[in-house]
């Protein structure tokens, strides 16, 4: 019995001992994507693996366990700048066109690169042998493709886009409109929706899910088979994927119905701080600033210096009319003569790190997805402007719990903006609200990037998960949806109608045919 017992914790051992191969491409291209994935190449490293990777921005530091092929020049993201006098106002067919040439376009320009070029020559000269392939997959599906040229190896898909439908579906995960809003990348659930919420969503996952099944798939089949010469279509290579990690946390998100091999490790980037810079500390601390300070940044896709001039100056002139010192991330010099004595500009920030200030009041932001989970794990308040995507979602959610207001930036006047902005301030219900979802977000066993590496070393240990695998990915679409039950019911409800429609025109007709029999012998 002790030798079973034995036998049983060391088959359950984490596999530190047991150095994993790890294959890693972040390919999406959007630099707040990276800042989320690369924690888990960095978790990785830290417990002792070796990892090679395909990443649109360098590492931070160098490891000796990590060879890193990092796609030269501007990524797409940084060569076609977003509309923001446009794009809030998209219709549903426009939005899904943006989001997917967006796809194939930053698809197109990693393939055409030299690191993926000398990623190739490697994985087919050298033959490495990785024990699992984490791939960055909603958005680059076409990468899934390097899974054949490396031996179809068990395949772990993570996306710091929250929890698209895509994901639902990929891993055989139920996807009910009426519980979830469509949005594209399920920015927020958890709460009842309305009758115009759940036609709106019905609406957005007919369109898009027409479009992705119908365009979308086909292209990347194309795309696969002139990259990846002889290697299997999409819907092959998916069946490789064991689990999925996604940036949801039930805190922000709220309960949403996921299998097993969907794993939440929402706000992977969150962490403790690291020191501020000299210069940044002497312009936010308590003596510098008495009545705090304001911290406003809009991520990394969307620009703040890409703002028309108008909506930047009425930003200005309600910061001048504060008594907290502003703290702004801002890309070009247009704007040095032009701020108040209590603005200061830099064209990059380390958000997290300010955001763990205690001096600070409040956050201006787009609305991101991983702005979002940072103001929330330090407990700061937001004054929200969402442009597109998952931040349309988070502004919704973040008002309705009451951690945030939201300005629309197209129709946002200085009057506006200074309202809502002093009401963040002043109001401490927003402080206290966020005080609940930082403490939600904070209790947990583990952090969440050592959760994702958990799940990363548990798929190679048991060569895929298999028992995480959901029995409706065997199952036909329409068998899932139980259409076939209810044709069956139909036709058997059908059937017994006719046989009783048939016996009632037997009898009647007996009945007849005894009637006039009577009738003649009389």
């Amino acid at each position: 019995m002790l030798l079973v017992a034995l036998a049983t914790l060391a088959a359950l051992a984490p596999c530190g001992a047991s150095p994993l191969n790890v294959l890693f491409v972040s390919t999406v291209s959007s630099p707040s994507h990276y800042i989320w994935v690369s924690s888990l190449a960095g978790e990785l490293l830290r417990r002792g693996h070796h990892v090679t990777e395909l990443v649109i921005k360098p590492p931070a530091t160098p490891h000796p366990n990590r060879t890193s092929f990092v796609i030269d020049g501007k990524i797409y993201a940084e060569t076609t700048p977003v509309d923001l006098e446009t794009i809030y106002d998209h219709s549903l067919f426009e939005e899904i066109h943006f989001l997917y040439d967006f796809c194939r376009d930053s698809a197109n320009i990693v393939f055409e690169s030299k690191a993926f070029a000398d990623l190739l020559k490697l994985l087919k000269q050298k033959k490495p042998d990785f024990d699992v392939f984490v791939l960055d997959f909603p958005l680059q599906e076409p990468f899934i493709g390097l899974n054949y040229i490396i031996g179809r190896k068990p395949m772990v898909a993570m996306t710091a886009f929250n929890l698209p439908v895509d994901v639902l579906t990929l891993m055989g995960s139920p996807y009910f409109p009426s519980l979830l809003p469509y949005s594209g990348v399920g920015a927020h659930g958890g709460d009842p929706l309305t009758f115009s919420e759940r036609l709106h969503s019905v609406y957005r996952w007919i369109g898009y899910t027409t479009y992705i099944n119908w365009v979308y798939r086909p292209d990347v089949d194309k795309m696969i088979a002139e990259v990846f010469p002889g290697a299997p279509p999409l819907a092959e290579l998916e069946k490789d994927v064991a689990i999925s990690l996604v940036n949801t946390n039930p805190a922000l998100h709220g309960a949403m119905p996921l299998v097993p091999s969907i794993v939440e490790v929402g706000g992977m980037q969150a962490r403790p701080p690291k020191p501020l810079p000299a210069d940044i500390l002497e312009w936010i601390n308590e003596k510098a600033a008495p009545h705090g300070f304001v911290f406003m940044s809009f991520g990394t896709n969307v620009r703040a210096a890409s703002l028309s001039k108008g909506s930047r100056d009425a930003i200005l002139r309600a910061f001048a009319r504060i008594k907290q010192r502003v703290l702004w991330k801002y890309e070009d010099d247009d704007i040095l003569d032009k701020l108040p004595p209590n603005v200061r500009v830099a064209k990059w920030l380390p958000q997290n790190d300010i955001l763990a200030h205690p001096n600070i009041r409040c956050f201006v932001s787009h609305n991101g997805g991983l702005s979002t989970q940072e103001a929330s794990y330090h407990g700061v308040p937001i004054l929200g402007m969402p442009f597109f995507a998952d931040q349309l979602g988070y502004a919704k959610k973040g008002e309705r719990i009451g951690i945030s207001r939201t300005v629309i930036y197209r129709t946002a006047t200085e009057e506006t903006f200074y309202e809502a902005l002093t009401d963040v301030i002043n109001n401490p219900k927003y402080r206290a609200n966020m005080k609940v979802v930082q403490n939600a977000v904070r209790d947990q066993k583990e952090t969440p990037v050592e959760r994702a590496a958990w799940y990363v070393e548990m798929v190679a240990r048991t060569g895929g998960a298999p028992h995480l695998r959901s029995p409706a990915l065997r199952l036909r679409w329409y068998e899932v949806w139980m259409l076939d039950i209810l044709a069956a019911a139909a036709l058997a409800v059908g059937l017994a109608l006719w046989l009783v429609r048939r016996l009632l025109g037997a009898l009647c007709s007996s009945g007849g045919a005894r009637r006039r029999t009577k009738a003649k012998a009389h």
